[in-house]
């Protein structure tokens, strides 16, 4: 008999207030290489004023993302800590000449996601 292994998701409640202002809570930023989602949160749907857009800024980042770009609540990000746990250890870190960040695999999966650089000082 085989045992699987059981996931657990965390899914976030739309904060008090906002509940028509939010799109579902899901996947809002994917590494570009390989298409995991590295933040995830809700769509804001709408205009929301400086009062509520600052109110709402409170239980998150407030996020930009894509091309042309969409307004996320982000909530929760992968971290290189994360990635480890999920994906496997790093096993590839690949730099440009002068040091700077290109990408990193985390056991078979290849990130070009700055965010998760092993390495916090670039």
């Amino acid at each position: 008999m085989t045992k699987l292994k059981q996931k657990t998701i965390k899914v976030y409640e739309k904060p008090e207030g906002f509940e028509d202002s939010l799109g579902d809570y899901g996947g809002a930023a994917y590494d570009s290489y390989c298409g995991e989602p590295v933040s995830w949160g809700f769509k804001i749907l709408h205009h929301l004023g400086e009062e509520k857009w600052s109110r709402l800024g409170k239980f998150g980042k407030l996020d930009c993302i894509g091309f042309p770009g969409t307004w996320y609540l982000v909530v929760d990000e992968l971290t290189p800590e994360r990635a480890i746990k999920k994906y496997g250890k790093v096993t590839d870190l690949e730099l440009g000449p002068r040091g700077g960040f290109k990408s990193v695999t985390y056991g078979e999966k290849k990130f070009l996601s700055r965010m998760l650089n092993p390495n916090k000082y670039d």
